[in-house]
């Protein structure tokens, strides 16, 4: 199995996802610390439909090698719109530790796809990529700030890098986004975070974030291809608060 590892380190941090609507790590601390009380927020976020034209990039000739159809990853993209959306809570009224790391987080490479196609993680997070497929893969981005390419790699071998965070980045949101070289239909997101509250939406839409310290949030949506949308809200002991969302282009 080939593994890369990135490490990213600075204003760009990362921590580990650990499934839909589930309490990472960090809430329980920030709880046992301050001995907050927490409510709940729910909601729905509605996306459209939007165009799953693939992205053509170099290596064109590579594009076929293995199980790397196009058709394939257009079909993964129509299916899972909900699945990369994010919906984040940013504190206002209250600060968060300095330290936000979590355990390392892994974006597989599987059938020329990388697979979580949106990886949210917050500060001080290693992310290892790791290709599952018996033929060669690179990862490069051209995200301004964090420009980076690992170059074709073998199976075993292990690249690490340090970048900075983008230049470009909304406040407490940075994107950066991921290609393949040898494979041009194969793109993803890794999602900067400077909040330990996130969730990924439901196969319906919704979402529930749970845990959350009495305080004042801004809550922030991310879906690729749509405007990052945000509502603030205020978090009362033991309540669940309703905040909906329509994406738009």
């Amino acid at each position: 199995m080939m593994k890369y590892l990135l490490v990213l380190s600075g204003i760009l941090t990362f921590t580990a996802f650990t499934g839909n609507n589930s309490s990472i790590s960090t809430y329980g601390e920030i709880n046992s610390k301050n001995k907050f009380i927490s409510g709940t927020v729910t909601g729905t976020v509605s996306i459209p439909e939007q165009n799953t034209t693939q992205r053509r990039f170099r290596g064109s000739s590579y594009r076929n090698r293995g199980n790397s159809s196009s058709s394939s990853s257009t079909t993964n993209e129509e299916n899972s719109k909900y699945e990369n959306t994010i919906v984040s809570a940013h504190p206002i009224s209250f600060s968060l530790p300095d330290d936000l790391s979590g355990e390392p987080t892994i974006i597989g490479q599987k059938d020329a796809t990388f697979l979580p196609n949106v990886t949210p993680v917050t500060v001080g997070t290693v992310v290892q990529f790791v290709n599952d497929d018996p033929f060669f893969h690179n990862v490069f981005s051209l995200t301004p700030g964090s420009k980076f390419n690992i170059g074709r790699r073998p199976t075993g071998d292990v690249y690490s890098k340090q970048i900075e965070a983008p230049k470009w980045k909304v406040t407490g949101i940075g994107p950066i986004t991921l290609f393949c070289d040898i494979h041009s239909q194969m793109k993803a997101t890794i999602l900067s975070l400077d909040t330990p509250f996130f969730t990924r939406l439901d196969e319906d839409g919704s979402y529930q974030m749970d845990d959350l310290p009495d305080g004042e949030y801004e809550i922030r949506v991310y879906s690729p291809g749509f405007e990052i949308a945000s509502k603030k809200i205020e978090v009362s002991s033991n309540s669940a608060i309703e905040s909906n969302f329509n994406l738009t282009r």
